[in-house]
C-alpha cells in the first residue's frame, strides 16, 4: 500500500474514532491543587473509574491540547477537566460552575491530541483493515476465475454435444438439421441444451419424437462419456427440447492429474 494510501485511510479511522470519543459537548472547571484524576472524575461524575471515559478530558489551556490518559497519574493546578454534559452530576452543569476562560474543546483538537494507546490501536487497525481487504479482494478474483472458468467448460460441453446430435441429420453442408441454444447457471452449476427444428423440419420434439429424442440424447452423451456432465429429465418449452446437464466438478477435479 501506498504512503499516501496509507495516510489516507489514517485519518479517516482518526476522524471515525474522535467523533466517537469527543463527539460530546464537555463543561470545563479549573484543577486545584491536590487535585488528582480520580477524586475530579469522583467529584464531576461521582465515580472515579469515568477518568477513564472518553466524555472525562484533562485540557491544558495554555497550550490549548488535552493531556493523554497516560499522562493522569500527575495533573497541574491551572489546567482544566472537562466533563461531558451527560456525566455531570446534578448540580455541575449550572453555568456557574463553568469556567468561562477556557476555550471551548473543538473536535479538530481532539484528532490531533488523539493518545497513545489510542494511536496504537488505530497503528495496528489500519494494517489489519487492509489486510482483509486484500484477502476480500483476492476471494473475489478467485470467484470470478473460478466462475469464467466453469462457464467455458459448460459452453465447450454445449458446443460438442449440440454438433454430436445434429451430424447425423445433415443432409448436405449449408443445410443446419436443427436450431440450437446453450443458456448457463454457473452458481448452480447447470448448463441447458436446447433444440428445436430447423424450418421445414419436425425433429427433435417430444411430443411426436419423443423415444428418438432420448435415444439420441443417450447416444450422445456415450460418446461425451469422459465429459464431467450429468443429464436430468427432458422437458419441452415451446418449440425447444431442453436437455439440462449438470457440472459435476468433483468428477472434473478427479480427472485431474
Amino acid at each position: 500500500m501506498s504512503a499516501r494510501l496509507r495516510r489516507l485511510l489514517l485519518v479517516f479511522m482518526m476522524a471515525t474514532w474522535s467523533t466517537y470519543a469527543f463527539g460530546q459537548q464537555l463543561t470545563c472547571y479549573p484543577i486545584r491543587p491536590g487535585d488528582t484524576a480520580a477524586s475530579l472524575a469522583q467529584r464531576f461524575t461521582g465515580n472515579a473509574s469515568n477518568r477513564h471515559q472518553p466524555g472525562f478530558q484533562v485540557f491544558n489551556r495554555t497550550t490549548s491540547t488535552f493531556i493523554s490518559k497516560s499522562r493522569y497519574g500527575v495533573i497541574q493546578a491551572g489546567w482544566d477537566v472537562c466533563v461531558a454534559t451527560e456525566m455531570l452530576r446534578p448540580g455541575f452543569a449550572r453555568p456557574g460552575y463553568a469556567v468561562t476562560s477556557a476555550p471551548v474543546p473543538q473536535p479538530g483538537v481532539a484528532v490531533q491530541q488523539t493518545t497513545a494507546s489510542e494511536l496504537s490501536v488505530l497503528w495496528w487497525a489500519a494494517p489489519l483493515f487492509v489486510a482483509l481487504s486484500g484477502l476480500l479482494l483476492a476471494w473475489g478474483w478467485k470467484h470470478i476465475d473460478e466462475r469464467r472458468a466453469n462457464v467455458d467448460i459448460m459452453r465447450g460441453f454445449g458446443d460438442r454435444f449440440i454438433s454430436e446430435f445434429e451430424r447425423p441429420l445433415f443432409r448436405s453442408a449449408a443445410d443446419r438439421p436443427v436450431k440450437s441454444r446453450v443458456r448457463f447457471a454457473p452458481a448452480r452449476h447447470r448448463v441447458e441444451i436446447l433444440l428445436a427444428p430447423a424450418d421445414g423440419r419436425t425433429y427433435p420434439n417430444l411430443v411426436d419424437h419423443r423415444k428418438n429424442v432420448e435415444y439420441d440424447v443417450e447416444r450422445v452423451l456415450r460418446l461425451l462419456k469422459d465429459e464431467p456432465f450429468i443429464n436430468g429429465p427432458l422437458y419441452a418449452e415451446g418449440p425447444w427440447v431442453v436437455i439440462p446437464c449438470r457440472f459435476e466438478t468433483d468428477k472434473k477435479q478427479e480427472g485431474v492429474p
